[in-house]
């Protein structure tokens, strides 16, 4: 993955492109090429010069690949100064959340399999870049997926699937908090369940949108307490979901992130929350 000279990204520009193995055979052979062209209307949003969408590739042996595709397109001046003097690192918020995905895996956390990710640096000044993630399929967001379980399941059944859905769920915040890492966008809508509900505990949730992960060593404490009073909030009014859950999480949680002050740190969330909720209420 070259990324040339100074004066090659200043006048010339270059470009640089990763793509998992295990995908190569679905994916176009000029993807490279093609990949800011592919138009797709399904689940499509675009707004100030970035854009998502899902795309299907078909492979020659008959099976497909979904993958949700992310393109930015326009970038601030820093950010293409930066991609042009300082070219190793990561300049498009795309290839940033691939590092984030990649950094969260390697610590035993469940995020998305990431397909291909670029960018196109220069010429003079110029930055685009791309991420495509394999979708989720059949896969829910935990806000929608648990009123519908709660609504569709015996009550015993739901009730079971849920105590397992919190400790997932405790695990997985208090793994990456120890690793020092915060999600910053930790609502529950980003809590993924699988459409297999017999998979075993432990396998069943995904953790999405990585774009703002951030590891933070002196300031750790703050940033729990935002990720947790988000989580906190997000849970208010979804049918399925009372105050014994959300102690049985907080309970989980504090106990697996080894946590010195839970009294005080219990208080700090329940806070956090009450601002969430007073200021978007």
């Amino acid at each position: 993955m070259s990324r040339g000279t100074l004066l090659q990204r200043l006048s010339k520009g270059v470009r640089w492109a990763w793509t998992a193995e295990a995908h190569r055979a679905h994916l176009p052979a000029d993807l490279v090429d093609s990949v800011m062209a592919i138009e797709s209307n399904d689940r499509h949003h675009a707004k100030q010069g970035r854009s998502t969408a899902r795309v299907r590739f078909d492979a020659p042996d008959g099976s497909r690949l979904s993958v949700y595709l992310k393109r930015h397109e326009t970038m601030p001046w820093s950010s293409r100064l930066l991609a042009i003097f300082s070219p190793s690192g990561r300049n498009t918020p795309a290839t940033v959340e691939w590092s984030h995905l990649t950094r969260a895996r390697d610590l035993g956390i469940p995020v998305p399999e990431v397909v291909a990710a670029g960018e196109w640096i220069g010429p003079w000044g110029s930055l685009r870049g791309f991420l495509m993630v394999k979708e989720l399929a059949g896969a829910e967001e935990l806000n929608v997926a648990i009123p519908r379980l709660y609504r569709e399941l015996p009550r015993e059944d739901f009730l079971r699937l849920k105590r397992g859905l919190i400790r997932e769920m405790a695990e997985i915040a208090a793994r990456m908090h120890s690793a020092g890492h915060f999600h910053k966008d930790l609502y529950l809508c980003h809590y993924f369940l699988d459409a297999d509900l017999n998979l075993p505990p432990g396998s069943r949730l995904t953790l999405i949108d990585l774009h703002r992960l951030g590891e933070h060593k002196f300031t750790a404490w703050r940033w729990r307490m935002k990720d947790i009073g988000q989580l906190l909030y997000s849970t208010f009014g979804v049918e399925g979901i009372d105050d014994r859950d959300r102690l049985r999480f907080w309970n989980r949680y504090r106990n697996l992130a080894n946590l010195k002050h839970p009294r005080w740190d219990f208080r700090a969330v329940r806070l956090k929350a009450k601002r969430y909720l007073d200021h978007n209420g």
